[in-house]
């Protein structure tokens, strides 16, 4: 009886600690979303200087975040959003419209990705 009790609390253990870290990984991708889509308007209107402020902010917060994504999610991932987000702060100091617009685009699919990748779902068990 022991043993089953035992499996239960470990059970409850590993179901509260995924929730809680479904949880924070879903406010940090919309959070990292908001920021590109602020980014994607700034570039939008031609407003480069404001676009590379966003951009700043949202390097910080990538930076803020990234330990707890590396912790448990794909490394690869993470390295294909810091590599975009370079690009992206390049294509924005040359004034490079469309090509930064294009990387916004890019960041975005990525950010909408981290959570669905961590789904407890049959294709990413297979």
């Amino acid at each position: 009886m022991k043993s089953f009790i035992t499996a239960l609390a470990i059970a409850a253990a590993l179901i509260s600690g995924s929730l809680f870290y479904m949880s924070k990984l879903e406010t940090a991708s919309d959070e990292l979303s908001d920021i590109n889509n602020a980014i994607t308007a700034n570039l939008t209107r031609d407003e480069f200087k404001s676009a590379s402020e966003n951009i700043k902010k949202l390097r910080g917060e990538l930076e803020r975040v990234e330990p707890f994504l590396a912790m448990l999610g794909n490394h690869e991932e993470i390295d294909n959003i810091e590599s975009n987000l370079a690009e992206l702060e390049h294509y924005t100091e040359g004034e490079h419209k469309v090509d930064a617009i294009a990387k916004t685009g890019v960041l975005s699919f990525l950010f909408e990705h981290l959570p669905k990748n961590s789904r407890l779902k049959i294709e990413n068990i297979l």
